[in-house]
């Protein structure tokens, strides 16, 4: 497996990604397209393997406040640690001030467990969040040493 940073000519697979893992709620095509082209604000970090891309993490930053938008690993290889190493590179690239926030959907206890297990707290919850009516719970982490 090789990490790397995320490009626009990824856009396709990201895409194709998006729409296996989250179904009806996945991003648009423009919606990941303008997030891979903002260079200034945004990161993306791909996981990928003989050339395929098995997982990716979206966030975007300003000054030392992050938001991870999308976490996504492909089905067949989830809960092999995909989601640790994204989640983990990330982490560890932030300065030690940095605050991050992201929303999980309240159902999805995997990734409830593993932000939980690399130091998120839950702080609050946004009812109705999702397109199905699924609430989502607000989570946070603050890198301070």
């Amino acid at each position: 497996m090789k990490k790397r940073k995320g490009v626009i000519s990824d856009l396709n697979e990201i895409y194709q990604l998006e729409k296996i893992i989250f179904k009806n709620e996945a991003w648009t095509q423009e919606m990941l397209k303008m997030e891979l082209l903002n260079n200034e604000n945004t990161k993306t970090l791909i996981i990928e393997e003989n050339k395929s891309i098995l997982g990716y993490l979206m966030s975007r930053s300003v000054f030392e406040e992050h938001h991870i938008l999308n976490v996504g690993v492909l089905p067949q290889r989830q809960k092999q640690g995909i989601g640790t190493i994204l989640l983990r590179s990330f982490l560890k690239c932030i300065k030690n001030t940095s605050s991050v926030f992201l929303e999980v959907k309240k159902s999805n206890f995997h990734a409830i467990k593993l932000y939980k297990t690399n130091g998120f707290k839950v702080f609050d919850q946004r009812k109705n969040y999702y397109k199905d009516g699924s609430s989502a719970l607000m989570m946070n982490y603050c890198k301070v040493y």
